[in-house]
């Protein structure tokens, strides 16, 4: 049988005990895997000629833990998803496992890079437009570019991006006590002018780094800030570059035909949770068809979501190409003022 066919042969409630059982730290992700599951439940199966192969190897190998044997299953890190779903699973003579054991561990294989195709291209810093560009491999150059990248984006719709200076006090203190423990590693042996442009070099790194992060939500929010039912604009948004800390996520919906997307989420927060939250959030649901009101399965997917925050500001945004699917984008932090 083929990678697709065993998904399609077995439950994620049956997988996921598994999951656990053989990679402990698993617990922690496991609605990412259950999004994993089901978004490659959902894709179709499409082979590459220059992917690793057509088949996948189950079998018993020696890890470097020292606990003996381990399931593996091979090749199937960094593969091309709709690829791997073609690949026919050879099941060698030493393996007893159940489906579900063998699906856990090709789903541990296939989100070794990421669960979804942001993280992937995020953890391989790779993507079409940067396949010839080294800077992916350089922090410092990486988080620059990037970031300069959405700023063009903001300033372009009307939004203000505050320098280094203009950053909290508190702010600034934190980046260079940051700069500071790594700075005294590596500087033994350096002259005071090379001491001092490293440590500039680190410290924009960490500036570069938070803007990028700061920039990335608020390109995504920019859509549904011109909604007609949005009441928040991009000068207010990028009150977010003032905020004490900050934490974005972005999650979409892989719902059947049985369950709509704001369903799918709720449910899905439900069981296995939300990340710890700040004082603070705003949330772009971006949703396939336009309607006024959010429905009863928005509202609910949106309190979980805010859980006792002091305050939020929710967004709405209309992408057609997402069918009966929702996508959330949100942000969570600490800041004296709301942004509206």
């Amino acid at each position: 049988m083929t990678f697709k066919e065993l998904l399609n042969s077995v439950s994620f409630e049956e997988v996921a005990p598994e999951l656990v059982r053989m990679y402990p730290k698993a617990e922690h992700d496991l609605r990412w895997y259950k999004i994993h599951f089901d978004m490659l439940r959902l894709m179709e199966p499409k082979r590459h000629n220059n992917a690793n192969g057509d088949v996948c190897h189950i079998t018993m190998s020696e890890w470097e833990d020292g606990c003996g044997p381990h399931l593996d299953a091979h090749p199937m890190e960094g593969d091309w998803w709709e690829h791997s779903l073609t690949k026919e699973i050879v099941i060698e003579p030493e393996v007893n496992a159940t489906n579900a054991e063998i699906a856990a561990c090709c789903l541990w294989h296939t989100s070794f890079y990421g669960f979804v195709r942001e993280q992937q291209e995020e953890s391989l810093r790779f993507d079409e437009s940067d396949m010839e560009i080294e800077y992916r491999w350089d922090d410092c150059i990486y988080y620059n570019v990037r970031a300069e990248r959405y700023f063009s984006i903001i300033r372009r719709n009307g939004g203000y991006i505050p320098s280094v200076r203009e950053l909290a006090p508190a702010k600034k203190q934190e980046m260079i006590r940051l700069s500071k423990e790594y700075f005294w590693c590596i500087s033994q042996s350096m002259n005071k002018t090379k001491k001092k442009m490293m440590f500039r070099r680190e410290f924009m790194g960490h500036y570069y780094e938070r803007m990028m992060n700061i920039s990335r939500f608020i390109v995504q929010a920019i859509p549904a800030l011109s909604d007609e039912r949005c009441a928040m604009n991009i000068k207010q948004l990028c009150g977010l570059f003032h905020s004490d800390l900050f934490a974005s996520e972005t999650f979409m919906s892989y719902a059947d035909k049985k369950t709509n997307g704001a369903r799918y989420l709720y449910e899905l927060f439900e069981k296995y949770g939300v990340e710890p939250r700040l004082d603070r959030m705003v949330i772009v649901l971006t949703t396939g068809e336009y309607h006024q009101e959010l429905t009863e399965d928005e509202k609910n997917l949106c309190e979980i979501l805010i859980g006792d925050s002091k305050s939020s500001d929710i967004l709405l945004a209309t992408d057609p190409s997402l069918g009966r699917q929702v996508r959330i984008n949100y942000a969570t932090f600490n800041s004296k003022y709301p942004l509206v």
